[in-house]
């Protein structure tokens, strides 16, 4: 790991020069195809920036740009880990383009997975480090999350990253692996930054769901009002930590700068189109025979929020070889987030589990 401190001397946050206890570690992604990381050096240094992160790894070649002091207060999570943990950003391959949301298309995917790989293995040596001088345990729950596992825990904004890389792009990856990988470096390595055995090894792809066709489900206004209830909506465009222009539920494909909308219901249509690449693995599971039983307009709208927040593994392994009672007893036992159970995720699922039934 290659460390480079080029401090961000006019942002506010190294200005207002707040200290924390850190506690952990957040690691997010840029959510744009930018893969250097002294682009956003650059952005951020500025008397004009409102957010803040602590670092960027470039995804072409795994540097790590240290742009605040690690004990700084930095606004890059929309919520209270803030005040707790350190910030870093991921940058992401140029070869893909977001469509909405999370959402996203790639041109070229074993690229884009190696450019992910390559972050990622700095990551894990910059968390490494990060954990021992501070102290903290990578494998205790809370201490290296996801900012979507910071959004599942009540402590960051609702945003889906890094997560929805590793998904997308078919890596089978997780942050389970992420965090081992970081305990294991630093088991090796005694806490200091240098070479280690590559924590980021390929997995087998997955194939990506077919496109839908004629006659295939798709996800009904009761669906979406499910999956709107526990994601937030604003109206205003705002800036993500990452920098991004957002509106609605987390929609970003062609959002301006004083871009609004003009009611929840306009933030619920475009969800609606964000969401039927999830849709699109239920139909996947019908026709790769996992799911054997026909699906009602219900069971299937519960799947599709089901699989929105937990992926589409997670969907998998809840539906294969199993009837529809069973899957339905099975839906509450997915209420965890980093190892604990939240409640926000006890009343989704509880939510999901009656929709199915109904």
């Amino acid at each position: 790991m290659e460390l480079v401190q080029s401090f961000a001397t006019e942002n506010p946050c190294y200005k207002a020069g707040k200290k924390i206890a850190v506690k952990g570690l957040v690691l997010h992604s840029v959510g744009c195809p930018q893969p250097s990381a002294e682009v956003f050096v650059k952005r951020f240094n500025s008397a004009g920036a409102k957010v803040c992160v602590h670092g960027f790894v470039d995804a072409e070649t795994g540097r790590v740009y240290q742009i605040l002091p690690w004990d700084y207060k930095a606004w890059h999570c929309g919520g209270q880990a803030n005040k707790t943990h350190i910030g870093v950003e991921m940058c992401e391959p140029s070869c893909i383009r977001y469509t909405g949301g999370a959402n996203i298309t790639c041109s070229d995917e074993e690229k884009a997975r190696e450019a992910v790989r390559r972050t990622l293995r700095s990551a894990v040596e910059l968390f490494a480090f990060l954990c021992g001088q501070f102290g903290l345990n990578p494998l205790e729950d809370g201490v290296i999350i996801s900012h979507k596992e910071g959004h599942d825990r009540g402590v960051a904004s609702g945003h889906a990253d890094p997560d929805h890389l590793f998904r997308q792009l078919h890596m089978n990856y997780t942050m389970d692996d992420f965090r081992r990988a970081v305990a294991d470096t630093m088991n090796k390595t005694a806490g200091t930054p240098g070479q280690t055995q590559d924590p980021v090894q390929p997995r087998t792809v997955e194939q990506a769901p077919p496109p839908a066709t004629a006659g295939e489900m798709t996800v009904s206004d009761r669906g979406v009002d499910l999956i709107a209830k526990y994601e937030g909506c604003r109206l205003e465009a705002y800036k993500c930590p990452a920098g991004v222009w957002t509106i609605g539920y987390g929609h970003t494909a062609g959002v301006q700068p004083g871009q609004t909308l003009p009611s929840e219901e306009a933030a619920k249509a475009l969800l609606k189109e964000d969401i039927k690449k999830y849709g699109g693995y239920v139909n996947d599971c019908v026709k790769q025979g996992l799911i054997t039983f026909p699906l009602t307009q219900n069971q299937f709208d519960a799947l599709t929020s089901f699989c929105y927040n937990c992926g589409k593994g997670n969907l998998q392994k809840l539906v294969s070889g199993r009837d529809a009672a069973t899957v339905a007893d099975k839906i509450p036992a997915y209420n965890k987030g980093g190892g604990k159970v939240l409640a926000g995720l006890v009343r989704r699922r509880e939510e999901e589990r009656a929709l199915f039934l109904s």
